[in-house]
């Protein structure tokens, strides 16, 4: 099949990219023609840019394929008008979507759009079994539905697997971007600072290293129920370039997200040995229970308060043998490997489109 590949403005994420490299696809923004994702656009001019885009876009029918970067509106406005029916379009849902569609996020009229958009679509590539589960939930029915995997990346991996962990501290550690918003939400830092503070009146040995940019107002806020003490025992680093060299300074990983679909931070956590206490609603809770389902909590601050105290309670051997595990699971989610499960699962969906 010739593939094309179409991403948000600023680039796929890393592992996104590459899994679209795997199958020689081409590459153009979702937007290339007339940019939609902007400050003060009006809804009537998103969706000229929508329908811009989908007219706009050159020699469509030399592509078999296009893979979609989330669900979009413009690849479904041209397929119903300049593709033919045996040109497939795809999206990747590697998200908050599905999640979002669940709990009911967005407004009664976007949501019933999004349910209808991602109808329309030949198969949708979710990632993680949590995703797929929440499309045949969320009355997602007419695709094709596809589970596939991220990896670590390679030169990330060949860092990781040489960590030698501090055994004995209780520093917990969480890698996640914002820098405000609806992704405050859906990264759930909001319920883990509050959790965390909560364990720290407790149990003062306890620390929080926050990996990634965050707006200093949003960080106030957030810290603003936490006491002196407290605030010193979270560190917000911002972005960080040698994430390996922090990592080496944790023993536990924080991530009760709120919809992360297959969050690789996670497998990269295991792999640098750390243990991780992960949300019930977190897709990369499918690697973490193959190793022990006691690291994963329901997103009730309580549980998670809990769990942080039962971790930071974890006698040395215990935390030796979990760590070991973990990073020998992580290990079977390599680059590699998500690269050649995304050929075979696309080679499944073109032998059933035929």
């Amino acid at each position: 099949m010739k593939v094309i590949y179409l991403h948000g403005r600023h680039g796929p994420h890393i592992m996104h990219g590459r899994l679209a490299k795997s199958l020689d696809a081409d590459f153009q923004k979702i937007d290339h023609y007339k940019i939609w994702n902007e400050a003060n656009r009006s809804r009537l001019q998103v969706f000229y840019a929508w329908i811009y885009n989908a007219f706009a876009f050159k020699n469509p029918k030399q592509y078999d394929l296009f893979l979609i970067s989330g669900p979009h509106f413009s690849p479904i406005i041209m397929k119903f008008f300049r593709l033919n029916k045996k040109q497939k379009v795809v999206a990747h849902l590697g998200d908050e979507t599905m999640y979002f569609l669940y709990i009911n996020y967005y407004g009664k009229l976007m949501q019933k759009l999004l349910i209808w958009l991602l109808n329309q679509y030949d198969a949708l590539m979710c990632e993680g079994q949590m995703a797929a589960d929440l499309a045949k939930l969320n009355g997602i029915n007419k695709p094709k539905l596809f589970t596939t995997y991220l990896g670590v990346p390679k030169e990330r991996e060949l860092k990781l697997v040489k960590i030698n962990r501090k055994a004995h501290n209780n520093n917990f550690a969480i890698i996640a971007s914002g820098p405000k918003g609806w992704r405050t939400f859906y990264k759930g830092l909001d319920l883990m600072i509050d959790a965390f503070s909560e364990a720290y009146l407790i149990n003062p040995t306890i620390t929080y290293t926050i990996i990634g940019k965050w707006d200093a107002e949003l960080q106030e806020s957030l810290l603003q129920d936490c006491t002196a003490e407290c605030r010193k025992s979270i560190r917000f680093l911002g972005h960080v370039e040698d994430i390996e060299s922090e990592l080496s300074k944790a023993n536990f990983y924080l991530h009760t997200s709120r919809g992360d679909a297959f969050p690789t931070v996670v497998l990269e956590a295991m792999m640098a040995g750390l243990i991780p206490i992960v949300s019930e609603w977190t897709g990369s809770k499918e690697v973490v229970g193959k190793v022990d389902t006691n690291c994963i909590v329901k997103l009730d601050k309580g549980e998670i308060v809990a769990k942080i105290l039962e971790f930071a309670a974890m006698d040395n051997t215990t935390r030796e043998d979990l760590s070991k595990k973990m990073r020998n699971e992580s290990l079977n989610y390599t680059e590699e490997f998500a690269l050649n499960h995304y050929r075979e699962t696309f080679a499944k969906f073109a032998s059933t489109s035929e």
